[in-house]
């Protein structure tokens, strides 16, 4: 449906609100119209706001050259506002900022103390470049089983979206709080830990996701450490495996952070040894020198450390063994997070949520190690900066060996990039939309087809 208004309020809200990447936005897509539902509209307080800002400017315009008599601007004002809003918001955001300042402190301070004074109640924080939701979800189910539990739902990770989940979920009788912390800028997440001051926190990874947001990998590292940084050391647990992790914890502050890995026994919880197929997941975990077995239906070296992170975080808060053993084989994938789909005579990974380097170049390798033909589908990866040829360079030189065929959304520098690494034909497609016949047909010969990443409507 042609509506302008809302299609750019939708860009707005997925950019976090930012004038600077909303214009950005605008400039790269001039008379864009139409967007996916990937991530629809949320008509919050905030984007009416914005929209009844935008209005009254516009009437006040269309007032203005009434009484001042330039007609000429009024038909112009009626065709801006209703073909190219952007003016009209991009002001009601320069408009409603001061505001939204003050509103968000007394909001940290209202939640703080709510939080604070709930004495019963342990907050675990979560964060990374990639992994924290599917832990965030994994953690959850372990500890369900055990105590009354509360998480942040799907990707609300900021302090308003925090705080509604306070004032609306947390209860009295509320245990645990898994809180998900994300950041695109140094301080957020601090900022997030004195609204809801942890007891506990895991730190997933720390990779090139949004790089270009964050601009340097230093950058991006201490902004994941904030979390780390609000805890006792021996109550925040880190991924060893992670070389930008291990460097920062040569610093001597960081002596006694619990640590788990695969492979490695210099870490407190690493895991032996593991097998992985189309059924999911066998392995063991090692923490104290004794050993536990777990059976997942989940797919992946990725969830295998998702897994391994909830499961040592589960037992640091002396969560009983037979309870993680019986909710583990209750964990199933987060929607378009390595979920499996069986088609004809097709397992479909449905990775479509986002995408990120360290991750893609995992599965690449999970699925060199299994039987059968194989497809790979994807648009690439987005945020990588002045990174985007390197990385999709070596992901399409990494994938030229593992897969069959190749299709690839969208001619972009991704793509681009990408069929250069590969050095074999591919097939392009314009876009996303119409992707299940694609898949329905190519399930009928071959084994495997990783649908890698969906672009976001910002791209």
């Amino acid at each position: 449906m042609f509506n302008p208004i809302k299609t750019q309020l939708t860009i707005l809200q997925q950019e976090g609100y930012s004038t600077g990447r909303f214009l950005k936005w605008w400039i790269t897509h001039p008379f864009t119209y139409f967007i996916s539902n990937k991530k629809p509209l949320i008509l919050t307080q905030k984007v009416k706001r914005l929209l009844a800002i935008s209005c009254t400017l516009f009437g006040l315009l269309l007032f203005l050259s009434i009484i001042y008599k330039f007609f000429i601007v009024f038909p112009f004002s009626v065709i801006l506002f209703l073909i190219e809003p952007f003016i009209f918001l991009f002001a009601a955001v320069v408009i409603i900022t001061p505001f939204e300042r003050l509103h968000r402190r007394r909001t940290i301070n209202r939640i703080r103390k709510e939080v604070v004074d709930n004495q019963d109640l342990t907050v675990i924080g979560i964060t990374g470049s990639f992994g924290k939701t599917s832990v965030k979800d994994f953690l959850f189910t372990i500890l369900s089983g055990c105590q009354e539990t509360l998480k942040t739902p799907e990707s609300y990770n900021t302090i308003f979206g925090i705080a509604k989940v306070v004032d609306f979920e947390l209860l009295k009788k509320t245990r645990f709080f898994i809180c998900e912390m994300g950041a695109y800028v140094r301080g957020e997440i601090k900022e997030l830990c004195r609204m809801i001051p942890p007891q506990y926190a895991i730190l997933t990874a720390i990779g090139t996701q949004h790089l270009e947001r964050f601009k340097i990998l230093k950058n991006t590292t201490l902004a994941k450490f904030e979390l780390i940084d609000s805890v006792n050391p021996s109550h925040a647990l880190v991924n060893l495996d992670n070389s930008f992790i291990t460097d920062r914890l040569s610093d001597h502050k960081y002596r006694g952070v619990k640590t788990y890995s695969i492979f490695n026994p210099k870490a407190d919880f690493f895991v032996k040894k593991y097998s992985l197929s189309s059924h999911g997941l066998n392995f063991t975990l090692v923490h104290q020198d004794k050993t536990y077995s777990y059976t997942s239906v989940l797919f992946g070296t990725s969830n295998l450390y998702n897994l391994a992170a909830a499961i040592s975080m589960a037992m640091m808060i002396e969560v009983p063994e037979e309870i993680i053993l019986e909710q583990i084989a209750k964990i199933n994938s987060s929607p378009h997070r390595l979920e499996l789909k069986k088609i004809n005579i097709a397992t479909l990974i449905d990775n479509a949520f986002s995408s990120n380097e360290e991750g893609f170049t995992t599965l690449i390798n999970d699925l060199s190690k299994l039987p059968g033909k194989k497809v790979l589908i994807t648009p690439g990866i987005v945020e990588l900066g002045i990174r985007t040829v390197e990385v999709h360079q070596k992901l399409g030189q990494l994938s030229s060996t593992v897969f069959d065929k190749f299709i690839l959304v969208g001619k972009s520098l991704r793509t681009l990039s990408f069929e250069q690494g590969l050095k074999k034909p591919v097939t392009y497609i314009p876009n996303s939309t119409n992707l299940w016949p694609l898949i329905e047909e190519l399930s009928q010969d071959f084994g495997w087809i990783l649908l890698e990443n969906d672009l976001p409507d910002t791209f």
